[in-house]
């Protein structure tokens, strides 16, 4: 689950027509001036957290980590290959398939949470990998012992749709927010919320594009007795990561990417991680649990401040 953004807009957007609904596990809000439309995005939130979700027993994803293998429907086709490709970019530190060490070991989103022992974390680290997964036209397939987790990508896939929806409707004024992944359609200022003091802001970011996406993961919100054994797991090592209060990445328009790789950087080395976001262009902020701040914006029509 990621965490959830303090974020307000510029008065262009004010149009007093922001609702929220709870979807996918999370606060969903829309603001667009046309209220039907706001009902077509929690519609879309709805039906993917029907087909996506781990915790809904006759979801997609569910039958799949219970029959392993299903006939999925195009979104989900469309999600697990955009995770693939995700795995590959990131060098396996992004890894929907490690549902056996989230959903198994740590039981993140249970009543049973617990902090597993290592030779838990061992034995059923041994079913993590992507390359336990294939993907055959529409037809799904994992090995026995898989379980597919999609918490760290979800979310930023059902923003794109959202906004693509809006886009096609003619929409060029609107913000979609799921907890940390937040795309905007026009002029908006985000708030970056601070990890140390949750009620304040660490940083604003403000667009001028004409599409805008920013993601945030952080290790202040969801965590097993203290922040060191929060919900961000790196999949190579079964461990929560060490290194960073809060990662917020910034781009142009591709809010599935950049939920996927906020999760990956997480885990990743300091130099590889940043030389992987400049390399596609993707801004960051990256706070660490020292409070040091790296940051570098990188896009045209971007300040932060």
């Amino acid at each position: 689950m990621k965490t959830i953004f303090i974020f307000y807009l510029f008065a262009v957007l004010l149009s007093g027509a922001e609702r929220t609904q709870v979807h996918m596990g999370t606060l969903i809000s829309v603001n667009v001036a046309e209220e039907n439309l706001s009902d077509e995005v929690f519609s879309l939130f709805g039906d993917l957290d029907q087909r996506l979700s781990t915790y809904k027993e006759n979801s997609e994803i569910s039958r799949l980590n219970r029959d392993y293998e299903i006939n999925a429907s195009k979104e989900t086709r469309d999600i697990l290959e955009r995770s693939l490709e995700m795995y590959r970019l990131s060098y396996g530190a992004f890894d929907v398939t490690i549902g056996s060490l989230t959903h198994g070991a740590y039981r993140f989103g249970y009543e049973d949470e617990h902090l597993p022992s290592s030779s838990e974390v061992q034995r059923l680290g041994k079913f993590v990998g992507s390359k336990r997964m294939v993907l055959e036209g529409n037809r799904v397939h994992i090995l026995p012992g898989t379980i597919v987790d999609l918490g760290g990508i979800g979310k930023g896939y059902a923003v794109d749709l959202a906004i693509d929806m809006l886009k096609k409707k003619g929409v060029e004024k609107a913000v979609v927010a799921a907890s940390g992944d937040i795309g905007c359609l026009g002029p908006c200022e985000i708030k970056i919320r601070d990890p140390f003091h949750p009620q304040g802001h660490i940083a604003a970011v403000v667009s001028t594009l004409p599409r805008f996406a920013i993601s945030t993961s952080g290790n202040y919100e969801r965590y097993i007795k203290n922040k060191s054994h929060n919900h961000l797991i790196d999949p190579k090592t079964g461990l929560s990561e060490r290194r960073y209060a809060s990662i917020t990445l910034i781009d142009k328009g591709d809010n599935t990417r950049i939920d996927a790789l906020a999760t990956a950087v997480s885990v990743m080395e300091k130099v590889k991680a940043i030389a992987l976001l400049k390399s596609l262009g993707i801004g960051y902020v990256l706070i660490r649990n020292d409070g040091t701040i790296i940051k570098n914006t990188m896009l045209e029509g971007i300040m932060l401040y």
